[in-house]
């Protein structure tokens, strides 16, 4: 996910764009749901995570600041097939299906700019879907955290510090938390990556 202003404030406001405060865990929206709303993430963390009728969770990403998230069901008029929940305490933009449609066909910039981040998001979905159905941990891992590097603008030989948290990159990933605990900690025995108070850096 490219961390770049999708679309800057002073354009959303400009359109009737107005801020959803959230409290960390509050739902912004839930899956089935109709979708007549476009969201971008002004400052902390949401999730998108589908629920089965079990209670298992899938979380198919993570958005944090100038991110949108929901796309494809507002655009084509479908239902959402997950909800967006508040990792953290954050404040999101929500305008209006009209206002935003209005928005895109009056300012080029902006709507290349979606195109963009919706490509690379498909990009992304492509990669994990193969890696999921035949790759190990670590190779899933790896292909992870590369991609996101990557989308930061992070260098070849450049140390990244990973964003996610363990549960974060399971959850992403598909794999369980203590699958991947293990995994990072053989990989940091390999040399392919440090641990930080906590934090993973990968070089």
């Amino acid at each position: 996910m490219i961390r770049v202003e999708l679309v800057p404030k002073e354009l959303l406001k400009k359109y009737n764009a107005t801020c959803v405060k959230l409290e960390k865990g509050a739902i912004l929206f839930r899956q089935s749901e109709e979708a007549t709303s476009f969201f971008i993430v002004d400052k902390g963390k949401v999730k998108m995570a589908h629920y089965s009728d079990q209670g298992r969770e899938f979380v198919q990403g993570y958005f944090t600041d100038g991110q949108s998230f929901g796309e494809p069901p507002f655009f084509n008029h479908k239902p959402y097939p997950a909800s967006a929940v508040a990792v953290s305490k954050s404040t999101i933009w929500k305008i209006g299906r009209e206002d935003f449609l209005k928005l895109l066909r009056e300012n080029f910039d902006a709507h290349l700019r979606l195109t963009e981040v919706l490509s690379d998001r498909l990009v992304y979905k492509s990669i994990m879907l193969s890696e999921v159905a035949v790759e190990e941990a670590d190779h899933r891992l790896t292909t992870l955290i590369n991609y996101f590097r990557k989308s930061e603008g992070k260098k070849k030989g450049e140390t990244y510090n990973v964003p996610f948290t363990r549960q974060q990159l399971a959850d992403m990933a598909g794999l369980r938390v203590e699958t991947v605990i293990r995994t990072i900690k053989t990989m940091e025995e390999q040399g392919k990556l440090e641990i930080e108070e906590g934090k993973i850096l990968w070089h």
